[in-house]
């Protein structure tokens, strides 16, 4: 059998040898191996190669005979280039085709059929053509054309049904859409959406985008009137809308990935292969998570923690009126006794799952804890449909049960109202249900109903089956003690320092003969069966120091192909949501409101509205209002004569008492301390000189009156806005 190495195919495909290699490989080509002057050489049958190698082998080894005369290789290269031109029009039609039959794949079926039809017509019309030999078509077509219509050309009805009529035009029509878009240019309204260009430029495609990024439930007409605030010239609003309505087909996962997260991830996010793939053994892989109860307790809405080995599926359920790091650390202990040590525990990253004591629990078993990221569901996907089929299949059944959504409990609260409107109060359910009876109910639910129920991905079997099938040893916590201990609530981080009277936790101190020197740090652990007990750690080695007591308690009792696409379907979305938001950056749409407001003013402000006639209107009342207005005034006009009169006789009276002063040469200045300050400020201003001695101190004086601050706090301080003459000390 021939063979060919890589060099030659190489050179034949007119690549690199590290390039063919690479596509060899990528292809899967057939190869052996043949000792060579180098050693074991790849060789690959020629018989086994792709055709289009084989064709392109065969030309370079042809051409290299006849291009040894300069004759042959113009003539080679000529040939070479006539066949790639030829190799590239095939090219670019089979695309094309292509392209015509996805676009005919969206066309309605309805509409695909009437272009089926009309393409059935135009093969009747080309074998007429060609069964009667007519010299001149157009005669030819217009014979056709009546024995069609006529109904002497006999074909089939649901041909019949859908093109009752043919014509010159029509047939002509047809037969250049037929081979321009394919059978997608016969349907009906087709309209192809590569012909003819957009009237918007990029500016007005990128502004679309943004705002229907930035605001995606904005009206049409608010991104309309957007457009016009912020373009000058713009194309119709059919055009506007028919892109934005183009764009948001085309883009729906992109824009509910954009809008909404949580629903995109539920809606569209791919979910093939099996998260468990991974997982071989039992214990492996622990998955914990926290929901809310969907179950209202007599004294409130209670937490459902909730463990599973994902090997298994067993599950444990831990009620808590919270999800906090003692309540994880209570389920941690109950999984432990019973199931084992797990190698791995998956969490999410929330405060009860990453406090220190749960990550100090994780450590000194020696558990790697894997971090879920944030609002991943999807990473810990068994323990998340463990609640689901609690909640969806027993929780509903409880008397205390409020439903799974906000519109579910409305439509429960409106049952009950009606139900207390009908029955009477001795009637009506009531809600009594204890944490201690819904976590009784939840461990009965595990190991009567979820463990005993088959599951698909067991591949029919229970979780008490696999757990039982499972003969290998599984690491096991033999001192119960040592793991109280472990679990005990370390308050604050249970760090301390020795004092000279003992440790301190919760204002409780604890001596002990064995504490270290003062002013140590230790770590602390409470006994949570002897609450006058505590153990007392080394705060870097995590070594045993101690007991300390309280003398006054003492006694007191999983897929790789499903990961790759999900992860390679995020980066694209997640490219693409960064290129939005460039967008919406760039088109700085935080104002766009602003905007739009200031465009429709500045239309509006060159319009005048002109004055519309009047004619009078009045009322009796409106004719009385008026005679009272005009005795207001004429009361007022009054009013002002009767003031001149005072003013002239107070100006004589003022006048006769100066002349009867100055005639007993009794002349009295009074002059208020706001009269000087009035008079040294117009004094300095209008001669525009700086303070004298005696100005500056008398304002530093007046200053300390309350008229002076008054003063101050109006006008500011004449002396640092005036200054003073040292070289002038004249006085006021």
């Amino acid at each position: 059998m021939k063979s060919v190495g890589i060099l030659e195919i190489g050179e034949a495909l007119g690549i690199s040898r590290r390039s063919a290699c690479r596509k060899a490989s990528h292809d899967n080509w057939r190869h052996t191996f043949v000792t060579g002057k180098g050693g074991l050489e790849k060789r690959f049958p020629i018989s086994f190669l792709p055709e289009d190698i084989r064709l392109r082998l065969a030309r370079s080894r042809a051409t290299s005979v006849i291009v040894s005369t300069p004759a042959g290789m113009a003539g080679a290269e000529a040939g070479n280039t006539a066949a790639q031109s030829r190799a590239e029009t095939s090219e670019k039609e089979r695309i094309a085709a292509e392209a015509n039959l996805a676009a005919f794949g969206e066309i309605p079926p309805a509409r695909q059929e009437i272009a089926y039809a009309r393409r059935d017509v135009l093969r009747a019309w080309e074998g007429f053509l060609a069964a009667s030999a007519a010299t001149n078509i157009k005669k030819g077509t217009a014979r056709f054309c009546d024995l069609y219509n006529s109904g002497e050309i006999r074909i089939a009805d649901h041909i019949k049904k859908h093109v009752d009529q043919v014509s010159w035009s029509s047939l002509c029509r047809w037969q250049a859409a037929l081979k321009q878009d394919g059978l997608a240019g016969l349907a009906p309204d087709y309209r192809n959406p590569k012909k003819g260009t957009s009237q918007l430029t990029s500016s007005h495609k990128d502004f679309i985008i943004g705002m229907l990024k930035a605001h995606p439930n904005a009206k049409f007409s608010t991104l309309q009137m957007a457009m016009e605030a912020r373009f000058a010239d713009l194309p119709g609003a059919s055009s506007i809308r028919r892109f934005t309505n183009r764009w948001k087909s085309e883009n729906a996962s992109l824009l509910l990935f954009t809008t909404s997260p949580d629903k995109w991830r539920n809606q569209r996010q791919f979910a093939i292969g099996d998260a468990s793939e991974q997982v071989l053994r039992l214990n492996q892989v622990w998955e914990f998570d926290s929901t809310p109860a969907d179950v209202m307790l007599a004294d409130g809405r209670y937490t459902l923690i909730g463990v599973i080995d994902v090997y298994s599926r067993r599950l444990k359920l831990h009620v808590s009126k919270t999800s906090r790091s003692t309540a994880v650390a209570a389920l941690i202990r109950r999984a432990l006794l019973d199931w084992g040590v797990p190698e791995t525990a998956k969490t999410d990253n929330g405060a009860d799952y990453v406090s220190r004591h749960i990550v100090q629990v994780f450590e000194a078993l020696q558990i790697e804890q894997i971090l879920c990221p944030p609002f991943t569901p999807e990473a810990k996907p068994h323990i998340e449909r463990a609640f689901k089929t609690f909640a969806h299949s027993f929780q509903e059944l409880m008397p205390g049960y409020i439903g799974h959504s906000v519109a579910e409990r409305k439509d429960i609260e409106a049952r009950r109202s009606f139900a207390s409107r009908i029955m009477g109060k001795d009637q009506m359910v009531e809600i009594n249900m204890t944490a201690e009876e819904l976590q009784a109910y939840c461990d009965r639910w595990c190991n009567a109903i979820y463990h005993q129920n088959k599951h698909r991905k067991l591949n029919g079997r229970t979780p008490a089956e696999v757990a039982r099938a499972w003969q290998e040893a599984v690491r096991g916590i033999g001192n119960e003690r040592a793991l109280d201990i472990l679990l005990a609530a370390a308050p604050g981080g249970g760090v301390r320092t020795v004092a000279k009277t003992g440790v301190s936790v919760d204002n409780i101190t604890y001596i002990s003969d064995m504490l270290p020197e003062v002013g140590t740090t230790v770590r602390v652990r409470i006994d949570t069966l002897d609450l006058g007990t505590i153990y007392i750690f080394d705060a870097d080695t995590n070594a045993f120091l101690c007991v300390a007591q309280n003398p006054r308690r003492t006694g007191i009792d999983r897929a790789e192909t499903a990961a790759k696409l999900r992860n390679t379907q995020k980066k694209l979305l997640k490219d693409a949501q960064k290129e939005l938001n460039r967008i919406v950056k760039k088109q700085a749409l935080d104002m766009v409101h602003e905007e739009i407001l200031a465009s429709r003013e500045e239309k509006t402000a060159a319009i005048i509205d002109l004055p519309k006639p009047r004619k009078p209107y009045t009322t009796p009342a409106l004719e009385e209002a008026g005679r009272a207005a005009e005795a207001m005034a004429e009361l007022g006009r009054g009013n002002r004569q009767f003031d001149g009169m005072l003013t002239s006789v107070g100006s004589e009276i003022l006048e006769n008492n100066s002349r009867i002063m100055k005639r007993e040469e009794k002349i009295v200045v009074l002059r208020s301390d706001s009269d000087i300050y009035d008079q040294i400020r117009t004094r300095i201003k209008k001669e525009n000189r700086p303070l004298s001695r005696r100005e500056y101190d008398w304002l530093t004086e007046y200053y300390t009156t309350n008229s002076g601050m008054m003063y101050m706090k109006l006008e500011g301080d004449l002396r640092e806005k005036a200054g003073l003459a040292e070289a002038n000390q004249n006085g006021m």
